[in-house]
């Protein structure tokens, strides 16, 4: 009899023990396939739609609703907000965005066009979106987003626009245009040449040919080198996540664009894209040109900057799908997003190593992310437009306070024009 308990109890503690190793097991497996599903979730069906230029105008709030109807997870607006003395209207505006909302810092956001008032602009943007810096990254599931502010760089269209040329040998003879920009008055002049050696600036820049042969003399711009720094130790951090899949980074005034109001940034262009190509970044938002644009994928160039190397699938392969269709690209995907809703600018060149380029209206980009594939669409919102002819140079012009939606006001989608579609999808990462 005593044996028998004795094998009883054994018996009972021994189905406890493989009951409480069953319900272990059960419990590691059910939590490590729920954080399988969890980290296969991570990167899949999410959208981010970006847009930049935007105003507070009817075409801007127009452009806005358009955006609220995609709903996306997150919303770059990428600089030139309000273009108001304050941004309230954008605040309103944009209220059902705010918590999904990442933003850029533009020239109208800024000192460079607003002056003092410009400074009180950005700090109310800074604070309302809870940022202590103009610049600053964040990680939303396997996307990592990196902003920097080009308000803090020397900039080719800064320097041209505040130019003063002189003729040479005619001290003090002032041959240039006014310039009434508030950086005149901020900064003392210098020589062009002198400013870029203090900022060890060596390189040719086409756009400031004539002015770097003359005397002319530019603002003496600071150049905020802890944004490098933050980029150099942001970037090589985030090659390191392993939950990492794309990294994106935006910034108003655009690296590549093609030939418009705004010059393409060579000084930034020669100072980050070296950095952009070490750490593998996938996608870099701009713009600041009134237009939409899409390069193919490009690396950077240090024999001639001007112009970037091309992924060489695209250049081999000439069919429609080689110039938006990409596996393992080798470079970054440059997008201008300018089309928010301000004033369109002309296209007066495109360069080869644009993929589209469009002009003729508003929207955004939609950014659709499935795990390690990527699918890019610009929309149109399809405003109709009164246009007319120029009297000077007999040139279709658009009259922008007639623009205003084709349909009434509905949560359908249906009006939205695909002007761009692109992919991007890795493979061997």
């Amino acid at each position: 009899m005593k044996n028998m308990t004795i094998l009883f109890i054994f018996s009972k503690i021994s189905l406890s023990l493989i009951l409480l190793s069953m319900t272990i097991f059960l419990f590691y497996t059910i939590n490590d396939s729920y954080s399988v599903e969890n980290d296969n979730k991570r990167g899949n069906n999410f959208n981010i739609i970006a847009t930049s230029d935007i105003g507070c105008s009817l075409r801007a709030q127009e452009n806005i609703k358009n955006i609220e109807k995609l709903d996306p997870e997150i919303f770059l607006a990428v600089g030139d907000l309000s273009y108001k003395k304050n941004p309230n209207c954008w605040f309103d505006m944009t209220k059902s965005l705010d918590s999904k909302t990442k933003i850029a810092i533009g020239n109208h956001d800024a000192y460079e066009e607003e002056g003092e008032i410009g400074e009180s602009l950005k700090q109310s943007l800074l604070d309302h979106y809870d940022l202590d810096k103009s610049y600053y990254s964040f990680d939303y599931q396997n996307v990592h987003v990196l902003v920097l502010n080009t308000q803090l760089e020397l900039s080719v269209d800064t320097l041209e626009s505040t130019s003063k040329v002189y003729a040479t040998g005619e001290k003090g003879k002032d041959k240039s245009k006014k310039v009434s920009e508030p950086l005149v008055n901020r900064f003392p002049s210098i020589p062009i040449k002198d400013l870029f050696s203090q900022e060890s600036v060596d390189i040719e820049i086409p756009q400031l040919d004539k002015i770097r042969v003359s005397n002319a003399e530019v603002p003496a711009i600071d150049v905020d080198e802890k944004q490098y720094q933050f980029v150099l130790d942001d970037l090589m951090k985030a090659s390191q996540k392993e939950n990492i899949d794309w990294i994106f980074v935006m910034f108003h005034k655009p690296m590549y664009s093609p030939l418009s109001k705004q010059f393409e940034e060579y000084i930034i262009r020669d100072k980050y894209q070296p950095l952009f190509d070490k750490y593998n970044v996938d996608l870099v938002i701009s713009g600041h040109n009134h237009i939409y644009s899409r390069t193919l994928p490009l690396s950077f160039n240090k024999v001639d900057i001007s112009q970037p190397i091309v992924d060489q699938n695209t250049i081999s392969n000439k069919s429609t799908n080689s110039r938006s269709i990409f596996t393992d690209p080798n470079g970054t995907t440059f997008l201008v997003v300018g089309v928010g809703g301000a004033k369109l600018h002309r296209i007066t060149e495109e360069q080869n190593y644009i993929a589209t380029q469009y002009n003729k209206g508003f929207g955004f980009v939609d950014l659709n992310i499935d795990s390690k594939r990527l699918d890019g669409t610009f929309y149109d919102i399809n405003l109709n437009c009164d246009t007319e002819i120029t009297k000077k140079k007999g040139i279709e012009k658009i009259v922008y306070d007639t623009c205003a939606p084709v349909s009434k006001p509905t949560n359908s989608t249906k009006n939205l024009k695909a002007i761009d579609q692109f992919t991007i999808q890795k493979i061997s990462q």
